[in-house]
């Protein structure tokens, strides 16, 4: 087998996505040349990641500023948990239920109130709102639908190792990803389906008929 020397090995034309700044020569890339290919997937590469960036830098803006309100909170006195709650040493609430958590979140969808009821007092007056109020009320509409539905990530005040390190939490973003979430619906919601549940318990032992009172009904006879 013959060997091809390997300073005389055909070269591979140099796809290797680089930086646009790192492009030689691309003030006078010819529209169709290969540079110019090289340069367009470079810049499509950069736009990609820009917006990944900017996606989780939002993301993580957005739970961090849910946290923060949850932080803030979790001890209002807007809210009557009754007289089971565990204390801890400062006199603070340890934990929280499932049904507890459900009142906050109760709270929270409730948190822009005054400003729609303003937005929406101006819609009455017969002004147009403008695109910013638009999709304000959209979001606030949007947010407590999914709550209702498949409910609300918040974080896990049923831990209270999570409880402790979210009243030590001193909000920095960077470590929004280590405080644990969960998923869950506001009271109003669990009390609704609790309520659709008994009902349809109720309809179904109604409407459960023993294979006895069938037949009775059908012949007039009694089975024995």
């Amino acid at each position: 087998m013959v060997r091809i020397p390997l300073n005389r090995q055909k070269r591979k034309p140099n796809n290797k996505r680089k930086r646009v700044s790192k492009i030689k020569g691309k003030e006078k890339a010819h529209p169709y040349s290969r540079k110019a290919r090289q340069i367009n997937r470079a810049m499509n590469k950069e736009t990609l990641i820009a917006k990944a960036k900017g996606d989780r830098i939002n993301m993580a803006m957005s739970r961090g500023q849910k946290l923060v309100w949850f932080r803030d909170n979790m001890d209002t006195e807007d809210i009557d948990y009754g007289s089971d709650n565990q204390l801890d040493k400062e006199g603070n609430k340890k934990i929280w239920t499932i049904r507890e958590v459900g009142l906050l979140i109760d709270l929270y969808l409730q948190r822009h109130e005054e400003d729609v009821e303003e937005i929406e007092c101006k819609r009455k007056a017969g002004r147009l709102l403008t695109p910013k109020e638009a999709h304000f009320i959209e979001n606030v509409q949007v947010e407590a639908r999914d709550a209702k539905l498949a409910g609300l990530e918040i974080p896990d005040l049923t831990n209270h190792q999570l409880v402790k390190i979210l009243r030590a939490w001193d909000g920095d973003l960077n470590s929004v990803a280590t405080i644990k979430q969960i998923t869950c619906k506001p009271a109003s919601a669990q009390d609704k389906e609790a309520e659709e549940n008994e009902s349809k318990l109720r309809r179904e032992t109604a409407d459960t008929v023993t294979a006895e009172q069938v037949i009775a009904e059908a012949t007039g006879m009694t089975v024995g």
